[in-house]
């Protein structure tokens, strides 16, 4: 495993979920100044969007560390609750936990409403719902990218050995 690749594809998937956080920004402002409703529902939906783009994007940093670092990434049905499950795990020996039990909760939460908006129409979202969302993502995003962060940071500790 090279250490040094992991790092570097984290940090790509890192300034992508960053980029996705300033439009989450973005269109819940433009939301809050918006008094047309077709706006706002539009605004809606695009906030869901970009929640689950936000999720995926660190759903794929996870799977980049089981792959390549843990060897053993999840299969079957539940294997995106394992995938958070396992993120947030020391493995002695092999690398340091990558998620707080705190992180942890909340990205699960970020999962199960992905999965919703992968399974319904948009218009079937509730707007508090969404709002609620991306108000958790706004309260946790600075622990999670310190969290990542860190754990890139234990990774260059791998590589200076």
């Amino acid at each position: 495993m090279n250490y040094a690749v992991v790092r570097e594809r984290i940090t790509e998937e890192v300034i992508k979920i960053q980029e996705t956080k300033k439009q989450l920004d973005k269109f819940v402002k433009e939301l809050e100044n918006q008094e047309i409703e077709i706006y706002q529902e539009a605004l809606v939906d695009a906030i869901a969007l970009n929640l689950h783009g936000f999720y995926t994007g660190v759903e794929r940093i996870f799977q980049v560390i089981a792959n390549q670092i843990d060897y053993r990434k999840p299969t079957g049905d539940k294997w995106h609750s394992e995938l958070l499950e396992q993120m947030s795990v020391d493995l002695p020996g092999i690398r340091q936990a990558v998620i707080s039990e705190n992180v942890l909760l909340i990205l699960d939460e970020l999962r199960r409403f992905r999965h919703v908006v992968r399974s319904v129409y948009s218009y079937q979202l509730k707007e508090q719902r969404v709002l609620d969302v991306v108000n958790q993502v706004f309260n946790f995003y600075d622990d999670l990218i310190r969290e990542i962060e860190d754990f890139c940071d234990s990774l260059s500790l791998e590589i200076d050995r």
